[in-house]
């Protein structure tokens, strides 16, 4: 199970140990922190939030440890068949995050013609991603870029019905936290600059903690 023997991640410079250092320090530091965070956000679920609030933060956490998770474990395993397998679940990952992100968010904003709209549209293109990773690793991955930045960003069409829902330090989070992640996408694609894989999951995490705030101001308001 590998890439293919054109694909440019084959001919990619090593990481040196300092860089997967920092790499791992980033991952360790994220998997922590969204462990502490979680187990506040539930805890205030259970006191201000319902049902459907409670399934759609666990369907965000799943999001969550799975990105870091698989992330961790893809960065860290030298180059190997498994490598290149959980490079799939990965990338797929990255999808589940934006539409578990945008879950626990579009419920917290409640049921609307727009907010089931923009839920469905996230949803479809999140399984339509994760299909394309899982079943075609190796293909189309700077055409998935754009469709992570894409799906991500869906929002903007529905910015105004959605975000008067929402509390304004929400709204805020969510397009800091959003503008960090395609920031990050820069160092993403600077291969040659010594720790951008290091700096990308920095930017990454910044982007899902901004999120994260952003979800949290939004329940029991």
């Amino acid at each position: 199970m590998v890439l293919p023997e054109s694909h440019p991640r084959l001919k990619m410079r090593a990481y040196t140990s300092g860089e997967l250092i920092a790499d791992a320090a980033i991952h360790a530091a994220a998997i922590l922190a969204g462990l502490i965070a979680f187990s506040v956000l539930f805890q205030r679920v259970a006191l201000y939030g319902g049902p459907a609030d409670g399934v759609a933060m666990a369907v965000y956490a799943a999001g969550f440890f799975a990105l870091f998770g698989f992330s961790c474990a893809y960065n860290m395993t030298p180059p190997s068949p498994a490598k290149w397998l959980l490079r799939r679940f990965d990338h797929a990952s990255i999808f589940l995050m934006i539409a578990g992100s945008y879950t626990a968010l579009l419920t917290e904003a409640g049921a609307s013609a727009w907010t089931i709209t923009l839920a469905s549209v996230v949803w479809l293109g999140a399984v339509l991603g994760v299909t394309l990773k899982v079943g075609l690793p190796g293909r189309f991955d700077r055409m998935a870029i754009l469709a992570y930045l894409l799906l991500g960003w869906a929002a903007v069409f529905a910015i105004g019905p959605i975000f008067q829902r929402l509390p304004l330090a929400t709204g805020t989070l969510v397009i800091v936290g959003g503008a960090f992640y395609s920031l990050g996408v820069l160092f993403y694609l600077w291969k040659r600059l010594k720790f951008q894989n290091a700096l990308w999951h920095v930017f990454v995490t910044a982007g899902a903690g901004c999120h994260f705030a952003g979800v949290l101001a939004a329940i029991g308001r």
